[in-house]
């Protein structure tokens, strides 16, 4: 085989597995707080829950206080945090048919008021132990609302 026919072969077999196992999701939400849009408590998703949004009904500091222990309760490793987001990895685990974990996840909170913090929640997949990753956006978001609603 000449090496022209190698080097295709491996690209090839790299976009047939990015295709499988590519990166998916962001970490830059796409929602944006409108108060037309949004109703306290009332989750907005996106279809595979790599994005999700609420207009939290908690002020700041509390929202973030939930934020914290839901990132915390996932079993995740914080990467960052300001006083407007958290940025995490999910940890790594190993199974049946390859590992799973080391998705990105990230929540930005931002002060409405003194009563409502709009909350969005990113997760982003990638290459390595893609087929054990999963979006966990919703689930940020919907563990949000019922600390919040207590």
């Amino acid at each position: 085989m000449s090496s022209l026919t190698v080097a295709l072969t491996k690209s090839a077999i790299f976009i047939s597995m990015s295709a499988i196992y590519g990166c998916a999701g962001t970490n830059v939400s796409k929602f944006v707080y409108n108060n037309e849009t949004y109703k306290v408590n009332v989750p907005i998703k996106e279809d595979k829950c790599y994005d999700a949004s609420v207009l939290l009904g908690v002020n700041v500091t509390r929202a973030k206080d939930i934020a914290n222990k839901v990132i915390f309760a996932l079993d995740t490793t914080v990467e960052k945090k300001t006083d407007s987001s958290i940025m995490a990895l999910k940890n790594r685990h190993s199974g049946a048919f390859g590992g799973s974990g080391g998705e990105e996840l990230t929540v930005n909170l931002k002060m409405i008021d003194s009563n409502n913090t709009f909350v969005t929640a990113t997760t982003k997949t990638g290459f390595v132990g893609g087929g054990g990753q999963k979006a966990w956006s919703c689930e940020i978001i919907d563990q949000m609302i019922e600390m919040a609603l207590k």
